[in-house]
């Protein structure tokens, strides 16, 4: 039977946990094969570089026929390839990946056909099958290895008209190394590498494209004098833009310069994105749709049109329309043709407003309780929304309050064009929570 400590790893919007602890070839397989009870089908299948992938994707597509679907094998590819398959070859899909989690981790993300991810009620129905006695192998299904790869390439290559820009590209001894330096030089364009060789153990500066992580990155653009540089992290979904002075850009700033070259429009973007990208949007007579945080809620709102680009705060972004497929690669190619458009991309980039992030302890049987009695005391006091947590606006300054899924946390996130506001405001909704935790303790 398979222990009870699987439970935790059906997440919001993934099944992750550490391997030989929380996922095991045994726990994969009846992934799949729960996987398979709750919609039967195709199923491309594909992993990230990490050691345990390999055996665990094995193990994944095993249960998937064992509850008589089908299985095309596409082998370790970037993310974005197995999101092209879901939504151009019209396969189901599994993807074993912890994205930008450390080595020890993994896990699997869940696409249906036409590539909308399976997040929330359908990850907790595949639980229920996952932990069900009924849960028995069928008549299995076929299986199939398909080298998706060039295809991928191609589509990448007709969404690119940019050529001759000198570009950094980082691709963390992740997924991203597969394709990215050799599609770049296909298209003409002149590439330096960095950490391009595939580990399994991200020597080179993790798998996470963080910006205390990113100055080796950001030196050699300088150096270069190249156009700009890229990051991405484990499965190459997300990633990190850096300027030509070197400057490691927030994603609604690398969002800016995609919209001053690529031409405004309204922009899906999460609760936690800065102010700079509203005033500017809006400045040019469109408007910023906001979702939660989260990237399925920004590819579900991009999805239905209307918008010329989606950004999340951690760097994931939908480009050229392409919905269901934020995609990091994509990504970079339509950064590279705004940056071609722009020549200097320095030249567009915002300002940063100050931005402060606290946690605060608060017992997971309290802590959406909290967040809806401030909600209650702020109400009549500020204009709120509770589209994600609480969220006030004010003069020049916001505060996001919500309460984590997975922790027993509380999240403050205060964003102000004074450092000192962000601090004082931060300082106060933490003491709020804390008098708000005490009452109702």
């Amino acid at each position: 039977m398979v222990h009870e400590r699987s439970s935790s790893i059906f997440r919001l919007y993934d099944i992750r946990g550490v391997y030989g602890r929380d996922l095991t070839p045994e726990v994969a397989a009846r992934i799949g094969l729960a996987l398979s009870y709750y919609q039967k089908g195709d199923y491309a299948v594909g992993m990230d570089i990490r050691l345990s992938s390999q055996l665990l994707h094995l193990a994944l597509a095993a249960g998937i026929l064992a509850g008589g679907s089908n299985v095309v094998d596409v082998g370790a590819v970037p993310i974005g390839a197995i999101m092209y398959a879901a939504l151009h070859k019209g396969y189901a899909a599994a993807y074993v990946t912890a994205s930008h989690l450390p080595p020890e981790w993994n896990g699997v993300k869940l696409f249906k056909r036409g590539g909308d991810p399976m997040v929330g009620d359908e990850i907790q129905a595949i639980r229920d099958l996952f932990f069900s006695a009924d849960l028995r192998p069928r008549e299995p299904g076929y299986l199939v290895r398909a080298d998706v790869l060039p295809e991928y390439a191609r589509f990448l290559r007709s969404k690119a008209k940019a050529t001759g820009l000198k570009i950094v590209v980082d691709c963390g001894n992740g997924a991203a190394a597969l394709i990215a330096p050799r599609l770049l030089r296909d298209l003409g364009h002149e590439v330096y590498a960095l950490n391009a060789d595939v580990d399994p153990r991200f020597p080179g500066r993790g798998s996470e494209p963080v910006p205390d992580r990113l100055r080796d990155l950001a030196e050699e653009v300088v150096r270069r004098c190249a156009h700009f540089g890229v990051a991405f992290d484990g499965d190459g979904d997300r990633t990190v833009f850096v300027d030509d002075r070197g400057r490691i850009l927030t994603a609604e700033q690398a969002a800016i310069v995609m919209l001053e070259g690529m031409g405004y429009g309204d922009v899906v973007a999460n609760v936690e994105c800065s102010m700079v990208l509203e005033e500017l949007v809006r400045a040019r007579g469109h408007r910023v749709r906001w979702v939660p945080v989260g990237r399925t809620f920004m590819v579900r709102e991009i999805a239905r049109g209307g918008a010329v680009l989606g950004v999340e705060s951690s760097g994931h972004y939908v480009v050229w329309g392409n919905a269901n497929m934020d995609d990091g690669l994509l990504t970079m190619l339509y950064f590279a043709e705004a940056a071609a458009r722009l020549g200097k991309v320095s030249e567009v980039v915002p300002p940063q407003y100050p931005m402060v992030r606290r946690r605060v302890e608060v017992p997971d049987e309290l802590k959406f309780r909290v967040v809806d009695e401030l909600r209650k005391e702020l109400e009549g006091k500020y204009e709120v929304s509770t589209l994600d947590g609480v969220k006030v606006a004010m003069d020049d300054a916001w505060v996001l309050v919500r309460a984590s899924n997975t922790e027993p946390l509380v999240r403050v996130t205060c964003e102000a064009k004074r450092r000192e506001v962000a601090e004082r405001l931060a300082d106060e909704f933490v003491g709020k929570i804390r008098e708000i935790v005490q009452r109702l303790s």
